[in-house]
């Protein structure tokens, strides 16, 4: 199966079943027959940034593909109806059972996130937050294999699962 942006994938209108539609600019998909249109706009994510009192990162080392066995920071995609900050707690709490707070932006990035073949576009956004304690932590099975806490600039560049990271990385390692 090739990888394929999300667009590529409509043969037919979803709302009418014609085969004339356009795919416009490789932003949105119109139907000539019913006037129906999609946009094809990014998702978002959000991921924390925990770092502990020596400047060492938590990392979750990836259980699936995409980027399986590289290291990511705990995060996700974000739910309907769902504030960006609310992910970053959520999908920390989901993968590695730590609380978090004092939660504030940092950078955001665009990302492509491929998954069955599909490419999807994404803006990832991170947030710095902090932990009270480590006491607790446990690797969410079936989605992280390993939590560790890295020294980001000693991390080779290859080991990180996304472009994204790489860049919220450099961009925390530059204003440090």
């Amino acid at each position: 199966m090739s990888n394929k942006p999300v667009l590529d994938h409509f043969q037919f209108c979803p709302s009418c079943g014609s085969q004339a539609i356009s795919l416009i600019e490789g932003k949105r998909v119109e139907c000539p027959d019913c006037s129906f249109m999609l946009y094809y706009n990014p998702t978002c994510s959000a991921g924390a940034l925990i770092f502990d009192r020596d400047g060492k990162l938590l990392v979750v080392e990836r259980a699936n593909e995409p980027s399986k066995g590289k290291y990511g920071i705990p995060g996700g995609f974000t739910d309907l109806g769902e504030r960006l900050e609310e992910v970053a707690v959520r999908e920390t709490k989901e993968e590695t059972n730590l609380d978090i707070h004092s939660v504030r932006f940092f950078a955001s990035f665009p990302n492509t996130y491929t998954y069955r073949g599909v490419s999807y576009a994404v803006t990832d956004t991170y947030f710095l937050a902090q932990v009270d304690t480590f006491d607790g932590i446990e690797a969410q099975a079936g989605e992280v294999t390993g939590l560790h806490l890295v020294i980001p600039e000693k991390v080779p560049q290859e080991q990180w699962a996304f472009d994204s990271l790489r860049k919220v990385i450099a961009k925390y390692l530059a204003e440090r």
